[in-house]
Order: C-alpha cells, then structure tokens, then sequence
C-alpha cells in the first residue's frame, strides 16, 4: 500500500486537529477518495465532516489537480497531497 503526506489547510486543519499526516491507501486510490475517507474519519456532525468537496482545492505534489480530474487522479507512494479549504467567499469553484 503507498504512503503518502497529507496537509490540511484553513478550516482542514483547525476542523481535524493536526496539519500533516503520513497515512497508507490502496493501490489506486485517487485524491477524491483520500478526502472522503477524511471525511468519513470525522465525528458525525464534527466540522471535517461537514466541509463539501466542492469548497476544497486539491494538489498534488503541489500541482492543482482540476475538479474534472479528481476521479481519475491516483495517489501514489510519496506522494504529498494538500487539501486547501475555502474559509471566505462564495460558494464551489469554476476548477
């Protein structure tokens, strides 16, 4: 199973507690899945559990990984994956 780096950002961190994380996924886990185990992780009615992906920007190593790729993003072992969480301003993104 690959290792990979999580960071969480803005409402990510203060709603899960920590910042940086190291977890295990399945082979072929994509950046979508890895943020709706997060989620699901969560407390029921907790504020992690809360925060829609549509209010999440999504990188990669550092690269943005655009809303239409998410599905199809696999992570692997090494990989850094950094959920940016929108605290101010409108609802979803045009990404």
């Amino acid at each position: 199973m690959p290792d990979i780096r999580l960071r969480l950002f803005g409402f990510g961190s203060k709603a899960s507690g920590w910042e940086i994380e190291t977890r295990s996924v399945p082979e072929g886990t994509t950046a979508s899945e890895v943020w709706k185990s997060l989620r699901s992780s969560a407390e029921e009615g907790a504020l992690l559990a809360r925060i829609d992906e549509s209010n999440v920007f999504y990188l990669v190593n550092g690269k943005l990984i655009p809303r239409t790729r998410l599905e199809e993003t696999a992570v692997e072992d090494g990989d850094t994956v950094t959920f940016m969480v929108m605290a101010i301003g409108g609802k979803g993104s045009s990404l």
